[in-house]
This record gives C-alpha cells, structure tokens and sequence, in this order.
C-alpha cells in the first residue's frame, strides 16, 4: 500500500520541558513533511519525544545552561524557528496544543493548491479539561499561523509575538477551521497568577518613553480593549447563554487582567517621568 505523501509545509514549535504534552501535539502532526522543535535545553524527555517522531531539532540559544525560558524575546526565538525551515510554507504553534484532522485537511487543500492568498488567519478557541469551548467574549480570535516565508514576514512582540508583513501586498485570506488552545490544569488552578506573571511581562517590555505612545498605546487603545469587552461580554451571554461557553470567574479575571496591565502602565509612566525630571 503506497503511504501517503507528506504535505510540503515546515511546523514551528517552542519547547522547553513540554514532556507531558509534546508526543500528543507530534502525533497530530505526521502528515506534515518537516517539524522543527526550538528547544530551551530541557532537562525532561521533550528531546527523546522529538527525536523518537524525527522532529529536526535546534537550540533557542547558543548556550549549554539547562531550562532557558526566552520570556523576553520570544519573537527573535521564532524568527530562529522558522528561519530552519526548508518548506516555503509555514505554520507556527505550541507544544501544548494540537491540530485536528480537519484542520490539517484544510491546511493540506492550502499548501497543495495554487492558493489565492500567500498568508492565512484562523480562528481560534480554547479547550479546558477536555471540553471545546465554544463561546467566549473574545471569539473567534483569529491570529494568522500560516504563511508564505517567501512575503518576508517577520515576528514581533517580546512577550505575545505575532507575524508582521507587508499588507498593503499581501491579504490574509481565513481559514474555517479552528486552531485549539489546550489549558493545562496548572494555568486553570492558578488562572490569575498566570495572567499576572504574563501581564507582567507585557508591562515591562512595552516601550512607553514619550507621551504620545503612553496616551495612545498605553490609555487610549487599552481603554478601547476594555470597552469592547463591557459590551461583547453581556450580549454574548444573551446570545448564545452559559452552554458550552468559558466559566464566567474566567471571563472576569480575563477583563481584570486588562485593568491591571493599565495600572502597571500608568505606573511605569509616572516613574518615569520622576526619573527625568
């Protein structure tokens, strides 16, 4: 019986001590022809894993010191990632997650054909102890995953890195199929001390020297983000009920978390501004 043929696309994936999740995410992955594991030298079996599903494998850093977790340079990390790849085409993911079979159908149907867009985004929903997700205040959350290396994409962000490229050339076309995020029952025990620990982050990195990107960026469009959500959050609910929907303690804390990242953000302003004057 003749085996079927790889489908010609590179998947990207960050690791550092993902033992637990990694063989379920690589084995929803075998129809693809090259998967290339980033690793921040774990000292688990994430790189048996790897190597056991023949996963190419290369260090996020040029260093021998166990457990390097890239928490402020995560884009740069990707970049290295998918600069490995020997396929034009490109996806990128997590090593806790995985891709259903009708998703790769699609992204195989992409990746096959003479496809009218070069760059594609997905929506995307969460899976908590097993259950999909269905409804979510902030659904369908759609990020862009796969693309053509040859648009010259780029990533960004230190903490949520994202794809950049030139869209004045390029449109993003949109899958129909989903792209699952799996919680793992660490982050839902400890919900807000993770969001904290990331939100964190995100304040520390994000570059607010002048006024006019503290009042935009660090006021205006956080105020903006939360507006939505006031108004997305009640009538989701009238639409579509509690069924099937995330628990309403993690919408809240997810509405918080907004409200916190402007705090730190009016904080880091006012000292900085003491530390000039």
């Amino acid at each position: 019986m003749k085996s079927k043929e790889k489908i010609n696309c590179s998947i990207g994936i960050l690791t550092l001590n993902c033992g637990d999740t990694l063989r379920r995410c690589l084995e929803s992955l075998k129809d693809f022809g090259e998967i290339i594991i980033c690793d921040g030298n774990s000292t688990d079996n994430t790189l048996e894993i790897a190597k056991e599903y023949g996963a190419k494998i290369i260090k996020q850093y040029d260093s021998e010191k166990p457990n390097l977790r890239c928490v402020k340079d995560k884009a740069s990390v990707r970049q290295k990632n998918m600069n490995a790849a020997i396929y034009d085409w490109y996806f990128f993911m997590d090593a806790d997650d995985i891709l259903p079979p009708e998703t790769i159908g699609e992204i195989e149907q992409i990746v096959s054909n003479d496809s009218e867009f070069l760059v594609y985004k997905m929506p995307t929903k969460i899976i908590i102890n097993g259950k999909i997700i269905n409804y979510a205040s902030w659904y369908p959350a759609y990020q862009i995953r796969l693309f053509k290396r040859s648009i010259n994409a780029k990533f960004k962000g230190k903490v949520h890195d994202h794809i950049v490229f030139d869209k004045t050339i390029y449109k993003a076309g949109i899958m129909k199929n989903y792209y699952y995020f799996i919680w793992p029952d660490e982050r839902i025990k400890n919900f807000w001390n993770y969001q904290k620990i990331y939100t964190k982050r995100e304040a520390d990195v994000f570059e607010i020297n002048s006024w006019n990107t503290f009042l935009y960026w660090g006021i205006y469009h956080r105020l903006k983000i939360i507006a939505g959500f006031l108004i997305r959050m009640p009538l989701s609910y009238i639409r579509y009920g509690f069924k099937g929907r995330l628990p309403i303690r993690f919408e809240l804390l997810v509405f918080a978390q907004h409200f916190y990242l402007l705090y730190l953000l009016i904080l880091k302003r006012i000292n900085i501004y003491y530390e000039q004057n």
